[in-house]
């Protein structure tokens, strides 16, 4: 009976009738419900999607979201693929109400969330970005990124000062303008494991792959036993160095200022 069954049960048994076949796990935590699949994309890349079910801090209301990591990340709600509809979420008082609005979000799964989320594992045409699979390359081989990367530039690495080192990547990114982010994606993932190599020299920095459910990045997270007080204060504690170079050097060459530290 639905009324003696907690909500993350109605949803495990009712929406995972719809999404255990297509491969999706089930995962929860303390805010939401969730069903997550891993896969790879049609250009062989490593993707995920999460259908996530969460309940309205205000009132009693439950939402569905769709995630998707496949080569980008996007977001979408009910709105985005079923016609006419708002995302305003259902409402329920009671468990059996709360087992019909369960219902119903499985009813829309079926008849329009499987054929979009085939639909949305496509990658974009243009590959400019970071694939969780380079992530995994900078986590497991920054070091031999590293020393390839300063025996390209003939940089000491003993001398170098970090501001030194922003400065040169300003150099070498001016000179990136006009190609491709796959003729760069190489000389970036080296310009990150070097920058990292050379900020754990003086800061307690580490390299960790971290999950956040969608997709996997690597990034520099500072041992906050270690750290400076200052280094938390500021939010340097934690560097997606990939993404500031990528960013920097399609959108200008100062946005690299944020690896100054």
């Amino acid at each position: 009976m639905a009324k003696f069954m907690k909500k993350r049960d109605i949803i495990k048994e009712i929406i995972g009738e719809v999404l255990d076949p297509e491969g999706f796990a089930f995962g929860e935590d303390a805010d939401s419900c969730w069903f997550i699949k891993e896969f790879k994309n049609s250009k062989g890349e490593i993707a995920r999607q999460v259908i996530d079910f969460y309940n309205s801090r205000w009132k009693k209301k439950l939402f569905l979201n769709i995630n998707c990591f496949s080569g980008k990340f996007c977001s979408y709600r009910i709105s985005d693929f079923v016609p006419g509809c708002s995302d305003n979420g259902f409402m329920y008082s009671t468990i059996l109400d709360y087992k019909q609005a369960v219902e119903t979000y499985a009813d829309i799964l079926i008849k329009h969330g499987l054929d979009f989320l085939k639909k949305i594992a496509e990658p974009p045409i243009e590959n400019d970005y970071f694939r969780e699979e380079d992530y995994y390359r900078l986590y497991n081989e920054y070091e031999s990124l590293t020393q390839r990367f300063i025996t390209e530039q003939q940089i000491d690495m003993g001398c170098i000062s970090i501001k030194e080192a922003v400065e040169l990547f300003k150099d070498i990114l001016s000179r990136q303008q006009g190609k491709t982010f796959d003729d760069c994606r190489e000389l970036f993932l080296e310009m990150s494991a070097f920058y990292g190599n050379l900020i754990k020299r003086t800061y307690p920095y580490e390299w960790i792959m971290k999950d956040i459910r969608t997709h996997k990045v690597c990034k520099l997270e500072i041992n906050f036993k270690l750290a400076p007080s200052w280094l938390v204060i500021t939010r340097k504690s934690s560097l997606l160095v990939t993404s500031c170079i990528h960013i920097a050097w399609r959108d200008g060459i100062d946005k690299l200022d944020t690896l100054l530290i």
